[in-house]
């Protein structure tokens, strides 16, 4: 039985400056490189070419799923692989998505995407230094999006905006799953460019909402009210998606994200409840133990945390608020327990590393306690000038205590 083969599928227009790293992060694992130009006036296609690229003229109509749609039109391959021109694929990945699309009864993957950036004010900032290209970005925050799924399946893309697979995916009854693939994203360091082309999509949702009145329309509208840090206009349009559309389960999440920006957890856990109702996802329970984490509720917030890690096991954050919960609970053992699992699917948790120390700190170990205090500092925590601090008074304790050694428990 022959390999499976691989369809990359992209839209593009004036991306000279990053097509070349995307084409090259993933061209051993293609078997057609696709690509849908939407008007581009630099040397986007020129460089397509050389990468033996296909390349198709598209008229743009103010809508990405349109664009999208051209592009897997096209496809002849057993899979489709979704990028962006500035996105790059890890190097991991590419081993990953091979044993993914072989004897895999899965129709579809989400990978992770981290956008790069340098505002820790965005939603879901994670405190996380990355270097590319002589340049540093502070952090960066994600999503899960289905970037990899079976071709003559019939699936499309939908939205104006942001245009989304998995609705399609899921009205045919084909299974996703999350995978361990992380992408890259560049497109939005630059807080100048990110806002101007926020503003652009707020305009094109505007103008969808306007001819559609639809649930979607509205969910698409509210989702770019919030990314402008428009609340007002975001809840009014997450509402009246709502309003159309009883069993939007998306509205209902992303509702629920905007009154936890609030610190509203009383309406953001409704929503969030209301939500998983209708459809249970990792990031819904995940957030759900957040918001009952910040009223104090621990053994709700240890709950719904708990189910969050078990529909996606391999995702650290979630191990990093469960190891906070135990903490909190004053159960050390289970939360170092937690706390050394998201250290090790991700050597670069900062939050991680100090939530690590805090544990140990309290348990009393304080020898091994320093350690992952001070990967903390290396790793930029915010309150890194407090973790000096006490890592220095653990010190001194340290010293103070004759017979005292590494990780030598003190007290009961």
């Amino acid at each position: 039985m022959p390999n499976p083969t691989v369809s990359l599928c992209m839209i593009a227009k004036n991306e000279e400056n990053n097509l070349a790293n995307c084409l090259n992060s993933v061209k051993e694992i293609v078997d057609e490189i696709i690509i849908v130009d939407t008007g581009s006036a630099d040397k986007t296609k020129e460089i397509a070419k050389k990468f033996n690229a296909k390349v198709y003229d598209f008229k743009w109509i103010d809508d990405f799923s349109a664009a999208r749609n051209e592009s897997i039109k096209h496809a002849a391959k057993d899979w489709i692989l979704i990028l962006d021109a500035d996105e790059v694929l890890e190097d991991a990945g590419l081993k990953t998505i091979n044993g993914l699309i072989n004897g895999n009864e899965t129709d579809a993957f989400l990978f992770l995407q981290k956008n790069y950036t340098n505002d820790a004010s965005v939603a879901g900032f994670v405190n996380e230094e990355h270097k590319k290209d002589g340049k540093v970005y502070a952090g960066w925050y994600g999503s899960l999006i289905a970037r990899l799924f079976r071709n003559k399946k019939g699936y499309c893309f939908e939205g104006a905006v942001h245009e989304l697979v998995e609705p399609s995916i899921e009205r045919k009854k084909g299974g996703i799953a999350a995978a361990d693939v992380v992408l890259h994203n560049y497109g939005n360091a630059d807080p100048a460019a990110r806002k101007k082309k926020m503003e652009f999509y707020l305009e094109l949702c505007k103008k969808k909402a306007n001819q559609s009145k639809d649930g979607n329309s509205y969910y698409e509208l509210g989702v770019l009210y919030k990314e402008n840090n428009d609340f007002e206009n975001a809840i009014k349009s997450f509402k009246k998606a709502i309003g159309m559309e009883s069993s939007h389960a998306m509205a209902l999440y992303e509702l629920g994200i905007v009154y936890e920006q609030q610190k509203n957890y009383d309406e953001a856990i409704k929503n969030y409840t209301e939500s998983l109702r209708m459809k249970e996802n990792s990031e819904a329970f995940q957030n759900l133990g957040v918001c009952y984490s910040k009223k104090g509720m621990l053994k709700e917030a240890y709950r719904n945390l708990a189910k969050a890690v078990l529909l996606n096991p391999n995702k650290y954050t979630i191990y990093n608020n469960l190891g906070a919960v135990l903490e909190k609970s004053g159960n050390y053992d289970s939360a170092v327990q937690m706390l050394e699992i998201a250290i090790k699917l991700n050597p670069n948790n900062v939050i991680g590393f100090y939530n690590l120390g805090v544990a140990l700190d309290k348990k009393g170990e304080f020898g091994k306690a320093i350690e992952p205090y001070e990967k903390a500092v290396e790793l930029g925590h915010k309150n890194k000038e407090e973790i000096k601090k006490r890592v220095k008074q653990l010190k001194a304790i340290i010293a103070s205590v004759p017979k005292y050694s590494y990780g030598f428990k003190v007290g009961g």
